[in-house]
């Protein structure tokens, strides 16, 4: 049995219903990362409170998490977000970002972030552009849940696409070797996405809402994401 000390930057946590039948982040990502011959130790720290690591080499890995907060529109806990970030980038730290982590990094590194018109939200493809050597198993376009208003439309200094979706043109970046971030939510389940569309329904503009509906029925890839998670965090740390 093999493990990895992780660092999970969270910068949100769900409440309510969705953290009663599913808990919160740290559960979904050692769900997520877990298997019969490898248990992530998953570390939280809690940066809208300012919990922030002392340095990158305190954990072994860092996955940055999603967030309901924007950063088109800016709060003060961020910048040492931000801030970090750029550590991790100088110390070449394993890194994932998701959602709000994909877009943290993006800005943070030069990139540009902006606010969709609309919600990108379902099991949607992801068409990969680029194949890597964390890639194992291989798949040309896995599905995947999105939740979104924000979107990266300018890659960071150093980035390059490693996927496209219609509503989402970086939906998947790397730099160099460290650092792998995705706008999709691989650590949701199918019972979690499907709950969480009941919870936020109301939030989708009608066509949206029901284009989401509808996508429920397909089969998520997110074995497939968590199986190149786990690779790039383990071969890079």
């Amino acid at each position: 049995m093999s493990s990895l000390r992780i660092g999970l930057l969270r910068n949100d946590e769900f409440d309510g219903a969705l953290y009663q039948n599913f808990g919160g982040y740290q559960e979904l990502f050692t769900a997520l990362l877990t298997t019969e011959n490898f248990v992530p130790e998953i570390t939280v720290y809690d940066v809208t409170a300012g919990q922030l690591p002392a340095s990158p080499d305190q954990q072994q890995g860092w996955i940055i998490g999603g967030s309901r907060s924007s950063i088109t529109e800016p709060e003060p806990w961020m910048a040492g977000l931000f801030r970090f970030i750029e550590d991790l980038n100088a110390a070449q730290a394993p890194t994932v970002g998701v959602c709000f982590g994909h877009q943290a990094i993006a800005h943070a590194l030069g990139g540009q972030v902006s606010r969709r018109a609309h919600w990108g939200v379902g099991l949607l493809p992801a068409e990969i552009k680029a194949t890597e050597w964390w890639m194992d198993p291989l798949h040309e376009a896995p599905i995947i849940s999105f939740c979104h208003t924000d979107e990266v439309t300018q890659l960071p200094t150093g980035g390059r696409t490693i996927a496209e979706a219609d509503h989402s043109p970086f939906a998947m970046m790397a730099i160099d070797n460290h650092f792998l971030s995705m706008q999709p939510h691989p650590e949701f389940s199918a019972g979690f996405t499907h709950q969480l569309h009941e919870e936020w329904g109301h939030l989708f503009d009608e066509t949206t809402r029901v284009q989401a509906a509808k996508s429920l029925a397909k089969n998520s890839d997110r074995s497939v994401i968590g199986s190149w998670i786990r690779t790039f965090l383990t071969r890079s740390a």
